[in-house]
């Protein structure tokens, strides 16, 4: 038997075929699954309730109950799984965790999965998919070979675990886009080192498929960086943007979502985070096209790209809210400049490539300046603000997964004289305030928007009323009447309700 090993922590909502004569052992996938049992979540809500209050054990118990709350309201958006998941694995994963994960990212307690030095100091230490880890090196000894496929850095921690506690009697191999590109570095770990880096090994075909789904969707994932099968079929996945400029050659194709980054929007033309410039008009006409052919374009802004100052991005802002030439704005991400990435230039703008910090062994991005670039200080700060924005427009992703991508959120009709409590929000009483303080208190927490709000102990029994759409004058029936309209207002505005046609 040969295994093809997944670790953690990877885009779960992918999975990939078979290749011939090998059996997938996706640990990644089995992790986050195991994690999301309801008898999982219920022991790790009563592990924190009999601990003592702390603002870190309150913080968690909301993020665990909200999660439980919106898991339990299921399919009817199929979002809120994933936003679930979110909240969990950051519930999970905190302290005295080394590894701190996220629906689509990993942090290291002090460190960085770009150098391998606090990679190899996170073998042993505590993480959420340790016993998952266990788990599927009990299967290594019977194999003939385990090959660990690595498609990024995030996935270091548990990999280098694995292939230390894969048995000296058993090849080991490592292969994966990841692999390949930092092979010299990787092959100098101790977990590594007798581990093979095969260079013939096929790229994986990926499907979209849903956590809780029993099969994946008939159609191939195409990852950033990847290019559509060429064998034929129907497929999804990362475009640059001036493919759209033949739309006709994307129908053929058999695409049926493409997603593409851009980084800004003029008058007269959009910018995509490949470099080239695409006429507005243009555009807008091959996403029309598409759009008749049945296939969608998700968009996905890279902001801070050089040459693209502040300025740019706010009005940006402003276009996409005039002319919406995209199906979805999925979100915001931070613009780097890949390893690898050809050129000297963007768009025209001559980028000066700087030196990345010696010890970043495993560097995944080039430190770059370029004149009008927005400086590194204020990217966090304008990324944040700017996906709040986008947000009072539509849903986000709940993380850079395919699934969400293929499977945009669907248009919401503003308005109406009734109210209920928003989808995405849950009310969770806890034994202490979030400030650790020994009082029962009562929150509502919106997943969606990561707003959390303190709600007064008269007022959240009513609004826990309003799982069905409800009056104003008869949700706060007992309130008195000059006060209704403000409450609804201010609730409304968090996201805790949500106005709705009856």
């Amino acid at each position: 038997m040969k295994l093809l090993v997944l670790p953690p922590h990877r885009d779960v909502t992918c999975v990939p075929d078979a290749p011939e004569g090998w059996r997938v052992l996706d640990v990644a996938r089995a992790f986050c699954q195991r994690v999301m049992v309801p008898e999982t979540l219920a022991r790790a809500v009563e592990t924190r309730e009999r601990e003592p209050a702390t603002p870190e054990s309150m913080r968690e118990l909301l993020l665990l109950r909200a999660a439980l709350v919106l898991w339990k309201r299921g399919r009817a958006d199929a979002y809120r799984p994933l936003r679930a998941l979110g909240a969990v694995l950051t519930a999970l994963s905190g302290p005295p965790a080394g590894v701190r994960v996220r629906l689509d990212d990993i942090e290291l307690e002090g460190g960085t999965t770009e150098r391998s030095a606090d990679v190899q100091r996170s073998i042993g230490r505590p993480a959420l998919f340790n016993e998952d880890l266990v788990r599927a090196a009990d299967r290594f000894p019977g194999a003939e070979r385990v090959r660990l496929w690595l498609e990024k850095d995030l996935q270091l921690p548990a990999a280098v675990a694995l292939a230390a506690a894969c048995p000296a009697s058993v090849a080991l191999e490592v292969a994966g886009p990841f692999a390949t590109t930092h092979r010299a570095v990787l092959a100098t770990l101790p977990a590594f080192q007798r581990a093979s880096f095969p260079e013939d090994v096929a790229p994986l075909r990926w499907r979209v498929s849903a956590l809780d789904a029993e099969g994946p969707e008939p159609l191939t994932w195409v990852p950033e960086g990847a290019h559509p099968p060429a064998d034929g079929g129907p497929w999804a996945g990362h475009v640059s943007l001036s493919a759209l400029r033949d739309p006709e050659a994307l129908v053929a194709s058999g695409c049926r979502t493409a997603v593409v980054g851009f980084c800004s929007v003029d008058e007269g033309s959009v910018l995509g985070s490949d470099g080239t410039r695409v006429l507005l008009d243009s555009l807008a006409a091959s996403v029309e096209r598409l759009r008749s052919a049945g296939v969608r374009v998700v968009a996905e802004w890279w902001v801070g790209a050089p040459g693209v100052d502040e300025a740019t991005h706010e009005r940006t802002f402003v276009l996409l809210g005039q002319r919406p030439v995209f199906d979805w704005v999925s979100g915001v991400r931070q613009f780097h400049w890949t390893r690898g990435r050809s050129g000297e230039d963007f768009a025209g703008v001559p980028v000066r490539f700087l030196a990345p910090p010696e010890d970043r062994d495993l560097s995944r991005t080039v430190p770059f300046e370029a004149p009008g670039t927005v400086p590194q200080a204020r990217l966090p700060e304008l990324l944040n603000g700017l996906a709040g924005k986008l947000l009072q427009r539509a849903p986000l992703s709940p993380g850079r997964v395919a699934w969400a991508s293929l499977h945009p959120p669907s248009p919401v009709t503003p308005g109406g004289d009734w109210v209920r409590l928003d989808g995405d929000c849950a009310l969770v009483q806890l034994p202490a305030g979030l400030d650790g303080v020994v009082k029962p208190s009562w929150y509502a927490a919106n997943l969606r928007t990561g707003g959390v709000l303190a709600m007064d102990a008269r007022l959240a029994p009513m609004v826990a009323r309003a799982e069905q759409p409800v009056t104003v004058g008869e949700l706060f029936a007992t309130l008195p009447e000059a006060q209704r309209g403000k409450v609804e207002a201010a609730l409304v505005g968090r996201a805790i309700l949500e106005r709705v046609h009856a």
